[in-house]
């Protein structure tokens, strides 16, 4: 494959693909404690995932990131299935996350086109043709569709940014919309609903190692990954942290929409300030931000089929490259074609969305799987290999790389817990079980029956260390 991504490619997609602005919508909604829940993630979550994704990328630098990681530490099948799993995940995800930049790109095209955002025949169309365009530049090669993901970072950081001094401005100009008291930053903070809330921000913080899974088209990706983690990761957790204070500063928090807050603020201040206009600017900015995270998700999921079809537990059309382009077309294409699918199940008719809605449901625990496995393997790897030459352990202590890892797989086993509790307003916690556990085992047992029927043809390959 073709090594075209640089440092700050790694930067920028890191930056799209982690940032969620819906993110600092919900936690300055929640209120002043969501700063302090933010800071207990990154120290919890965020912290061990850059420690965890750095090292393994150093000593395992090969395309498939999190497969090969899993594979290493504990064989063919667990590695498949923790590819399987996050693959599959992202695939439902897509049609979300498709609505999601559908609504906001409404804003951009002014005052009065607000209810554009309601038509579903507009969301439909506008998911579908992103998402084959996505998939077009997918085709194209990393060479021309980092340029995509640049943009959606720049948009995403400029975003970010914007929010953060027009934060600034109504601090000085207006003063704060909400108290700021030192009560208010841990009032309730150990009650369940905080703790459970604090479970969901720390996969705000999720995403470090999809760079990882294109080590194959990174340049020297033992040594760019991780400097693009630590440049990458401030700038996310600079982005989340003050901009959820510069939202708790320009709006009230009643007045906080748990969709568009962001939104609000900026407008809030810019009415203000006479620019109004700022919002149709940040729409725009965040529109490019959603298609740049879209394209960065597209991107890096499409490679786990890839590396599974070379190992052969898909079918061998799978690992094909591009004759022109040495991209892997086939694991795109069927990509495409399956998500185009989960975007139609989420607009047809009531059956079938009510299907999609489950099926939604069932993927939480499947989207946690993938994170248990990596910490485990870092730990597992770090005791197995030590300080091999030549390669990146951090830290160097192992006591304290354990610690890490154990925090960072709690951490995943306290999400996976709280997942499985219903909302008092779900309705019948008996159901909400059997759809989210009951079809994590289908996903579970799908990938389990596809790896048993495929690896009955797949010659053994020992690693270097049997």
């Amino acid at each position: 494959m073709k090594r075209v991504l640089g440092l700050w490619d790694l930067v920028l997609l890191n930056i799209t693909a982690i940032v969620g602005l819906r993110w600092i919508s919900l936690a300055a909604a929640g209120g002043n404690t969501s700063i302090l829940l933010w800071g207990m993630a990154l120290v919890f979550f965020f912290i061990p995932q850059a420690f965890a994704v750095s090292e393994l990328t150093s000593k395992y630098p090969g395309e498939g990131g999190i497969y090969i990681w899993v594979k290493e530490a504990f064989g063919d099948f667990h590695g498949f299935l923790a590819g399987w799993c996050y693959w599959t995940n992202n695939l439902v995800y897509f049609p979300n996350l498709l609505v999601y930049i559908a609504g906001i790109s409404v804003f951009t095209m002014g005052s009065g086109y607000e209810a554009v955002g309601e038509s579903k025949l507009y969301i439909l169309l506008f998911s579908l043709s992103t998402l084959w365009i996505v998939m077009l530049f997918n085709i194209l090669g990393m060479k021309l569709g980092r340029w995509v993901n640049n943009i959606g970072g720049l948009g995403t950081w400029l975003t970010g940014s914007i929010l953060i001094l027009f934060g600034i401005i109504a601090v000085i100009k207006y003063g704060a919309a909400n108290p700021m008291t030192g009560s208010s930053f841990i009032g309730g903070i150990f009650t369940f609903d905080k703790l459970k809330f604090w479970a969901a921000m720390c996969f705000g913080f999720s995403g470090l190692e999809l760079a990882s899974l294109l080590a194959g088209e990174v340049r020297d990706p033992a040594r760019n990954i991780p400097r693009a983690i630590v440049l990458s990761g401030i700038a996310i957790a600079v982005i989340y942290i003050l901009g959820t204070v510069a939202l708790r500063i320009a709006l009230p928090g009643e007045q906080i929409s748990i969709i568009s807050g962001f939104l609000q603020g900026v407008a809030a201040v810019g009415t203000k300030l006479g620019m109004g206009w700022s919002v149709n600017l940040l729409a725009l900015l965040i529109t490019m931000g959603g298609i740049g995270g879209l394209m960065a998700w597209f991107t890096a999921a499409a490679r786990l089929p890839f590396v599974a079809g070379v190992d052969r537990y898909l079918p061998q059309g799978f690992g094909k490259l591009h004759p022109k382009y040495g991209s892997p077309y086939i694991a795109i294409l069927i990509q495409g074609v399956i998500a185009s699918l989960f975007i139609l199940m989420s607009f047809a008719g009531s059956t079938v969305e009510q299907a999609y809605t489950i099926l939604l449901d069932t993927t939480l625990l499947v989207y946690f799987l993938p994170y248990a496995y990596m910490f485990l393997a870092y730990v597992i790897l770090r005791r197995r290999d030590g300080h091999p030459p030549g390669k990146l352990t951090l830290p160097k202590n192992n006591a304290l790389a354990g610690l890490l890892g154990l925090s960072g797989l709690l951490t995943t086993l306290i999400a996976i817990a709280l997942s499985v509790i219903p909302d008092p307003e779900t309705g019948s916690p008996l159901i909400f079980e059997l759809k989210v556990v009951g079809g994590f085992l289908l996903f579970v047992l799908a990938g389990s029956i596809i790896f048993k029927t495929r690896a009955v043809n797949v010659p053994v390959q020992k690693s270097d260390h049997e």
